[in-house]
């Protein structure tokens, strides 16, 4: 049986990890209320390879849909790197704490340097 769930290869390649993620989806930020790092994040989104015009700021009201991916800046109060995810698991009826993110269920693909 074929798995229709998208391909997702991860290179290492002299220290860069280099993603074929796929582009085209909706990639939502969380920044942790640090919206002066949102357009350094898009540019470093940008390099990697992402549509700036699928980046958008994450919500606490509405999450992504499967498949699609968040990139989140780590650690929250201090961050150095960007952590890149895809949203493997939605279950925004149980949703507690930090808003409905914090029902999500996310599969790391990789990290960039911030």
């Amino acid at each position: 049986m074929v798995n229709p769930t998208p391909l997702y290869i991860v290179i290492r390649n002299k220290g860069y990890m280099i993603s074929l993620t796929e582009p085209a989806k909706t990639v939502y930020l969380i920044v942790h209320g640090q919206r002066q790092l949102l357009e350094k994040v898009q540019d470093k989104l940008v390099e990697k390879g992402f549509k700036k015009e699928n980046l958008r700021p994450a919500s606490l009201e509405k999450v992504g849909n499967n498949g699609e991916y968040t990139a989140m800046v780590w650690p929250p109060m201090s961050p150095e790197e960007i952590i890149v995810s895809e949203i493997d698991d939605t279950l925004a009826a149980q949703a507690k704490g930090m808003g409905a993110w914090s029902s999500v269920g996310q599969k790391e693909l990789y990290r960039i340097p911030l």
